[in-house]
């Protein structure tokens, strides 16, 4: 699945451009430091603020999720990337001189390499990974 800027590779669902995305974290932020300001005047808190503040909570965590899963995701993708490109050299290896030979066997070494930090990863983000997130079991059932 080619991933392009903009766009989502997990569950199908549209990311706000990156400009978008930057406007609504800084919106955040001053929000965040709105609030920080009031609390240290003595500002008492609301029901209403309360309700907003746990409300943004979990927003945050809702991102956070997301976007844990989807850089698992793009870590299983990178592995089965790079282990294409690896079996693409090996195979040019086979028709080429001795010279080239050479480099597209390192070049496939360096791709399986890779690959191999790549699945250190899945791997690593699979044991942290929140529950009910999709892609983690997905390297290992193909």
């Amino acid at each position: 699945m080619p991933i392009t800027r903009g766009e989502s590779d997990v569950d199908g669902a549209p990311w706000p451009p990156p400009a978008q995305r930057a406007e609504a974290a800084h919106a955040r932020a001053d929000e965040l430091r709105r609030r920080r300001a009031e609390l240290a005047s003595g500002v008492q808190s609301t029901a209403d603020v309360v309700a907003h503040a746990r409300r943004r909570a979990k927003e945050a965590v809702e991102r956070a999720v997301e976007a844990s899963r989807a850089a698992l995701h793009r870590h299983v993708e990178a592995v089965y990337a790079h282990l294409r490109a690896a079996a693409a050299h090996e195979q040019a290896a086979m028709t080429v001189g001795d010279e080239e030979c050479d480099t597209h066997q390192t070049a496939a070494e360096q791709h399986r390499a890779a690959a191999a930090l790549h699945q250190a990863s899945v791997t690593e983000l699979s044991r942290t990974a929140a529950p009910g997130t999709a892609s983690a079991g997905v390297l290992h059932q193909k």
